[in-house]
């Protein structure tokens, strides 16, 4: 479960990073187009022209990239992504770091402070975007970092010197603070994730006996009413089985109502390994349970009903040095177009279960037909 939740987080974080990215293919294209006539002051136009067409190919590329995250049904696994966008943004951030090999004269102060001003600003876009994946975030600042220090440190002067030291201290300040935007904000996605595994586990306990583990009465009413709409719709056929322990009164006087938990626990267990997985299976309350069989027409319904009192009937519980053997009296409803209302299909089913239990109990009972639609 922890393996999990790290790897939603990280995919999160990888997430984020790609929103934040995405508006370059807004921003970057025109900011490339500033720089690359800024560039003219030092290089020839043909230059600048050959750097903006580069950069915008590489601007295109990783925007590509980035939409086919977003487009992708089935992503593939986080690291594969992860190496994907390093080497496509890569390209990106390298291009941008280029101008130093483009704008840079040794010993021009405004080419210097030029190329150091469109690095420094690089860097400080790459903390506020690159932040959420850490891994991303520190290659993305490689380039960036080399090009903002190396010109004053092969410049020679002491005012150099002093430049790459600022341009030293700078980065290491953004770095600290791109860290801990990061430690932020995995910690914001983590706490999400905890808050998301406790809603579901709500959720789903909102919808399952406590003991048996089985859905309960309430899931039951909900997930029926919705199939018997789907299937009147359709005209398809739906069953309803009513299933009632028998005796379980005498087994709780007899070994207690903790032993009586233990028959009923062993039952569901039955039960669970009977019924298909489109089936509605849950404990309506005390010993009585109820199974939805979706497409079911009575033959197929008579045979699950049969074969579930069979397992039943195999079960042996022990208890108190005594041995318990349940069975059970189920009573079967089968509504043929699915039109009818869960109120009067739960009605005849019971009542058919009861006609089983009449009958001497541990037996399938059908109910007949309906004579007349019935209103819930």
């Amino acid at each position: 479960m922890k393996d999990a939740q790290q790897a939603r987080v990280r995919w999160h974080q990888l997430s984020l990073y790609i929103d934040n990215h995405l508006h370059d293919r807004y921003l970057a294209p025109p900011l490339t187009l500033v720089v690359a006539a800024l560039l003219t002051l030092w290089v020839p136009v043909w230059q600048a022209v050959l750097w903006a067409g580069l950069e915008l190919v590489a601007i295109a590329v990783y925007t590509c990239v980035y939409l086919q995250f977003r487009r992708a049904a089935k992503p593939l696994d986080e690291a594969v992504w992860v190496r994907r966008i390093a080497w496509a943004h890569g390209v990106h951030m390298a291009m941008w770091s280029s101008i130093v090999v483009w704008a840079y004269v040794p010993g021009n102060l405004t080419s210097l402070m030029f190329v150091m001003l469109v690095h420094v600003g690089l860097i400080s876009l790459t903390v506020v975007m690159s932040n959420p994946h850490r891994r991303l975030l520190m290659s993305d600042l490689v380039a960036p970092t080399v090009a903002l220090v190396a010109p004053p440190l092969l410049d020679g002067t002491l005012f150099s010197a002093g430049l790459a030291l600022l341009g030293i201290f700078y980065i290491a300040l953004m770095l600290m603070v791109g860290l801990k935007i990061h430690a932020s904000s995995t910690e914001t996605l983590v706490l999400r994730e905890r808050n998301s595994e406790l809603i579901s586990e709500l959720e789903q306990q909102l919808k399952t006996d406590g003991l048996t583990g089985l859905k309960n009465r309430d899931h039951f009413i909900t997930t029926a009413r919705n199939e018997l709409e789907r299937h009147a719709r359709y005209q398809q056929p739906v069953a309803l089985l009513m299933v009632d322990i028998d005796h379980f009164k005498q087994i709780n006087d007899t070994y207690g109502h903790l032993a009586g938990d233990e028959v009923l626990k062993a039952v569901s267990n039955v039960f669970v390994d009977m019924v298909r997985t489109s089936d509605c299976l849950a404990r309506l309350g005390g010993e009585e349970f109820a199974v939805l069989m979706p497409q079911t027409g009575l033959d197929a319904a008579m045979a699950a009903a049969e074969r579930l009192r069979m397992a039943v009937a195999k079960v042996r519980c022990p208890l108190d040095e005594d041995v318990v053997a349940p069975t059970v009296s189920v009573g079967i409803a089968i509504a043929p177009d699915g039109n009818e209302t869960l109120s009067s299909l739960m009605r005849r089913s019971d009542l058919a279960m009861y006609d089983a239990k009449g009958r001497g109990r541990n037996c399938v009972v059908v109910a007949p037909d309906r004579n007349a639609k019935q209103v819930a």
